[in-house]
């Protein structure tokens, strides 16, 4: 199977099956209450997330404390009309999925600009 299909799967069946863990950044934490967006809206991008969606990863948490267990990928869905930049992390011996940033997407800036 497809890494991106792969990871995708997992993440989905952990988020069915126990949830997944917000991780307290006020980043996120702001977006989400300036758009009125609940922990319920925020399961159902997750769920709804396509391969094509994926535009980094996956890939070992490049944090070394973590990168023994976690898979980190990074996706550009369309909620509301808007782009959101959303970065997911699984842990498959404990079937945990965490939502590690949910912000609006912007485009990294071209080179010279």
């Amino acid at each position: 199977m497809d890494p991106r299909a792969l990871f995708l799967h997992q993440a989905k069946m952990f988020v069915e099956k126990n949830g997944f863990i917000l991780v307290a950044r006020e980043q996120s934490s702001a977006f989400m209450a300036e758009r009125g967006m609940t922990m319920d809206d925020l399961r159902r991008v997750i769920l709804a997330l396509e391969p094509k969606d994926m535009f980094d990863g996956p890939e070992p948490d490049r944090n070394p404390r973590y990168s023994e267990k976690w898979t980190v990928a990074e996706f550009s869905p369309e909620y509301d009309g808007e782009t959101l930049y959303l970065k997911l992390s699984i842990r498959v011996d404990v079937e945990r999925c965490k939502c590690l940033s949910v912000k609006l997407y912007v485009d990294r800036p071209e080179a010279g600009e």
